[in-house]
């Protein structure tokens, strides 16, 4: 979502249900796979969408943001690392993100699940190009459905999806070659 109509629609979030919807149905499958790809929670994934929708509304007046998804994710981020402070049954520094970061690789890490780890990739793609994967292998809707659901055409959606698993295929086989 480009910077002048997510900042459009932000303005009227807490007024306008159209709005609301726009944001919401564009970034909940990226917010899914950023909580599931960083952190390995798939449950909490729909509570951390909530709680961020729910501050969305609740913003008296919403700062301009140049870059929605950098913005959508750092809230994200934010948003996670608070509950697992809450929780406190796991250190910060023992997540998979952080000893990933703390070894030069922000997203890609040994000894977690496969399932995390294909999300972890999917979070270095295009935000576009990450909802359309997610939509059609996580979530399991067709290429033609994952186009209506994103307001966009079925060609861009089937090259979307293709660019993007060619960049998954090239992610996984660097990975490799680095072990």
């Amino acid at each position: 979502m480009k910077a002048e109509e997510f900042n459009r629609l932000l303005g009227s979030i807490s007024t306008n249900e159209r709005s609301f919807r726009k944001i919401y149905e564009f970034y909940l499958p990226i917010i899914k796979l950023r909580v599931i790809g960083r952190f390995g929670k798939k449950a909490d994934a729909e509570d951390v969408a909530h709680e961020l929708f729910t501050k969305l509304i609740a913003m008296k007046n919403p700062p301009w943001v140049e870059n929605p998804t950098a913005w959508i994710y750092r809230i994200t981020d934010n948003i996670v690392l608070d509950m697992i402070k809450k929780d406190r049954s796991v250190p910060v520094g023992e997540l998979p993100f952080a000893r990933a970061e703390a070894d030069g690789y922000p997203y890609i890490t040994d000894g977690v699940a496969a399932e995390s780890r294909f999300f972890s990739l999917l979070s270095l793609l295009p935000a576009d190009d990450a909802a359309v994967v997610s939509l059609v292998i996580w979530e399991g809707y067709s290429l033609k459905e994952a186009a209506a659901m994103l307001h966009a055409g079925y060609g861009a959606t089937r090259q979307k999806y293709s660019r993007a698993l060619k960049k998954l295929a090239k992610a996984l086989k660097d990975d490799k070659d680095k072990t």
